[in-house]
């Protein structure tokens, strides 16, 4: 009896002693490092493309750009149509909408300056349509 009693004392010291080299306090030592840097954007669209054609450069400076704001796209149709119909609402008769490939694409505006479309993406942000996207078309 007494050593079946001291085989459980044993047990009790193990399973404790395992529980608390198991626990940390979550204090470790952790080295920070700062980085110093600049984050830089290129788009795509401003990029000015120089082409070589038969020793002749070609400078395609004087190409011009159209910015449309997507504010959506449904395959479904009656989603299409309850969708259109709000957005019209909201945002004013400038909504308009092209089927392509099956493929119902809610848009407005046709910008000549992406600053301009930029600026209306905000406010058509702030009205709710946080997945709208601008396009750029070259024309």
């Amino acid at each position: 009896m007494k050593v079946q009693f001291f085989n459980i004392i044993k047990l009790l010291f193990l399973f404790v002693g395992l529980w608390l080299i198991g626990c940390s306090s979550g204090e470790y030592d952790i080295e920070e490092y700062k980085v110093n840097y600049t984050e830089k954007t290129v788009k795509a669209d401003t990029i000015k493309k120089i082409v070589y054609d038969d020793d002749k450069i070609i400078d395609n400076k004087k190409d011009s750009y159209t910015y449309i704001i997507q504010v959506g796209a449904f395959i479904v149709k009656t989603n299409f149509e309850r969708f259109y119909e709000r957005a019209k609402i909201v945002l004013g008769p400038d909504v308009y909408y092209e089927l392509q490939n099956d493929l119902y694409k809610i848009r407005i505006g046709k910008f000549n300056v992406r600053a301009e479309a930029i600026l209306q993406l905000d406010k058509i942000k702030g009205q709710g349509y946080i997945d709208a996207f601008i396009l750029t078309r070259k024309n």
